[in-house]
């Protein structure tokens, strides 16, 4: 958890954040990052010359047996991880200090919770690959392989700072190469339905969604536990579709996804003594939003798209509300200058405090899961009024949350 905040120090850039943090032990979390990669990669070879795994028929008890594992492996890999790169952001100075108006925490806390995560799923894939090849799909290797530009590219803008701008263009042109690389199997227009005289409305529904649901999870990471929390919820509502549906591949994102966030809850949970940061974020976004794509790539129509939207309530209103409110600042060239009027920040400014907000955003998180799981039970045909009900709901969240913070302001 990053608090939305960027890392503090005496010298500030031109992006609004400052980067005490040199190029040379920057560079030294990139060389980390990448040794990981390359054992995981050498893993994989491995796995495939002795071709390992249970057969690709597994029974169904089995393969709970396999879901459970790769849960157990990633969250006994962050709880042991997170410590060890707690440790390196304060040995290297990487650092979340305070000091802007909408960091919430009163002393310097170490980022690198996101290499955990990163960790957790590259030790989890490997398992998956090495145990059982037959949930690893089309998808997991190009995840593996594009979250670590993700990691990269976090890991400096927590570090040394990026522009808005750069990160916006990085996670499109991500988006667009996993359309390509990790829906290769997939029907091109599986998620649009029978528009194929739009060959490109397929490239810009995965490359929007990627960058939507990376940028959704960030956005949300403003509070200790708060990010992780979530996506945890969300996770584990898509893995409960995922797993009535057969949807292999994406039950194994997702479990990956519930025990490395759970694990990191641990020590991120208020008072927090990590933050994931925006290479976290960033990267938990990746992975939430290239799973539930491996999860549609059975010819579903793009309606299948808003049962992973009503699971994603909290963060994808929170993010379209903060869009608004950026586009209305944009003429003043403000649209990616961050602010405090996320719904995290409005409902500790009703005086609920850091963990009471934190879990009324898990329980609301959690009953828009299950109101995910009862539209994908139901036909195609009854999802849209389902959306609408659902919309509605959201809609009279955010109409009563302003009702009360004007009462706050009239005393």
């Amino acid at each position: 958890m990053k608090n939305n905040g960027k890392t503090q120090n005496p010298a500030a850039t031109e992006y609004g954040k400052t980067a005490p943090v040199s190029v040379g032990r920057t560079l030294v979390l990139w060389g980390v990052t990448l040794v990981l990669f390359a054992v995981y990669a050498i893993g994989r070879a491995a796995a495939q010359a002795f071709q390992s795994g249970i057969p690709a028929q597994a029974g169904r008890t089995r393969l709970l047996a396999a879901y459970a594992a790769i849960t157990a492996a990633s969250l006994v890999i962050a709880l042991f991880a997170t410590p060890l790169f707690r440790a390196l952001a304060w040995r290297l100075g990487v650092l979340d200090h305070p000091g802007e108006a909408r960091k919430v925490h009163h002393a310097p806390v170490p980022y690198l919770g996101g290499m955990a995560f990163y960790a957790a799923f590259l030790a989890a894939a490997l398992g998956i690959e090495w145990f059982s090849p037959h949930l690893a799909g089309p998808s997991l290797f190009p995840a593996a392989a594009l979250g670590t530009v993700v990691m990269l590219m976090g890991l400096w803008d927590d570090a040394r700072g990026l522009p808005g701008t750069f990160k916006l263009l990085i996670q499109l042109i991500l988006g667009t190469v996993f359309y390509f690389w990790g829906l290769r199997n997939a029907d091109p227009f599986s998620m649009i339905g029978p528009a194929t005289h739009w060959p490109w409305l397929g490239v810009a529904v995965t490359a929007l969604w990627v960058s939507g649901l990376m940028n959704a999870v960030n956005f949300s990471d403003g509070l200790d536990g708060l990010a992780a929390g979530l996506v945890f919820a969300i996770s584990a509502s898509l893995f409960a579709v995922g797993l009535r549906n057969n949807h292999a591949a994406g039950c194994a994102m997702m479990a990956c996804l519930m025990g490395m966030t759970l694990g990191f809850l641990r020590y991120n949970f208020h008072p927090a003594s990590i933050f994931m940061g925006d290479a976290g974020a960033l990267f938990l976004g990746f992975i939430l939003a290239v799973g539930t794509l491996a999860s549609q790539q059975k010819g579903a129509a793009v309606i299948a798209l808003t049962v992973p939207m009503i699971a994603l309530a909290v963060p994808v209103a929170d993010t379209a509300l903060s869009f608004l409110r950026r586009m209305r600042r944009a003429r003043g060239g403000g649209f990616f200058r961050p602010d405090r009027d996320h719904l995290h920040h409005r409902l500790l400014a009703l005086g609920l405090g850091q963990r009471n907000a934190v879990l009324a955003l898990y329980c609301f998180s959690a009953v828009m899961g299950m109101f995910a799981y009862l539209m994908d039970a139901v036909p195609n045909a009854y999802r849209f009024i389902l959306l609408v009900v659902a919309a509605m709901i959201i809609l009279i969240g955010v109409v009563y949350l302003r009702r009360l913070e004007r009462r706050a302001g009239d005393r």
